[in-house]
């Protein structure tokens, strides 16, 4: 069942987009593996909140 607000949807939506852009800036900056994965975990968390803000429950 879905809880969200379609604001909140949006919101997710965005944070999801812009911690996968992060990541894939990263990619050409020079950063340290921690900091990579830390910018990657963050983007998989984003996209997980996104994904249940989109269920709706259904198969």
């Amino acid at each position: 069942m879905n809880y969200y607000t379609p604001a909140a949807q949006d919101r997710a939506r965005d944070a999801a987009s812009e911690a996968i852009e992060r990541v894939l800036s990263g990619i050409s900056e020079p950063l340290s593996r921690h900091a990579l994965n830390a910018r990657w975990k963050q983007a998989c968390e984003a996209m997980d909140r996104y994904l249940e803000a989109q269920d709706t429950g259904e198969e």
